[in-house]
């Protein structure tokens, strides 16, 4: 076991170098009870090695007091959790994964609407153009623009939860398609 963290370690520092110190490090917490109090399980994931561990609960403080300064040098994929959007992180990416998860959900809900499945297709879209082309930077205007023109549409006749997810995407909008300034795939 400690081979194998020892040698993750060294290709983590070796893509770390490679990026000038830079690296993508996903971020995800739950809640879990044990002994019936709320405990806090993150988990850090880079390319090469994943960190799990028990934090006293879901803010950026957690993080802060685990990763320090190193926070400064990563570019951050998270869920819309607002404790993320605290840190000083070189840069966030909303994860994709929990969009589109989130997105299945409205689908499965109202299978007559379209706005969801659109947004999703965008995603979708964007998610391919990227990993044909993961070398390259890529401009995320078009994407851009045809999600603004999603978020300008009005939602006020379906089930709550469309507009929820919309508020939420507002908010994280300069946070989705990050992943087109930098050369990986998703």
């Amino acid at each position: 076991c400690n081979r194998a963290m020892n040698r993750a370690a060294k290709e983590d520092c070796s893509y770390r170098t490679a990026y000038q110190g830079v690296f993508r490090c996903s971020f995800d917490e739950s809640g879990c009870y044990c002994k019936g109090k709320l405990n806090r399980s993150w988990i850090a994931q880079t390319a090469y090695l994943t960190l799990v561990f028990r934090g006293s609960g879901r803010g950026a403080k957690v993080l802060e007091d685990r990763f320090g300064n190193s926070l400064k040098n990563m570019v951050a994929v998270t869920d819309r959790h607002s404790a993320y959007f605290a840190i000083d992180f070189l840069n966030n990416q909303v994860c994709l994964a929990h969009l589109l998860r989130n997105l299945e959900y409205l689908n499965d809900i109202d299978k007559n609407q379209r706005w969801a499945q659109e947004v999703k297709s965008l995603l979708r879209e964007a998610i391919h153009e990227r990993n044909e082309k993961p070398a390259e930077m890529i401009s995320a205007k078009s994407w851009l623009e045809r999600l603004d023109g999603l978020l300008k549409k009005n939602l006020d006749h379906l089930r709550k939860e469309f507009n929820e997810l919309k508020r939420g995407l507002i908010k994280c909008r300069n946070y989705i398609f990050n992943f087109s300034k930098t050369c990986y795939t998703i």
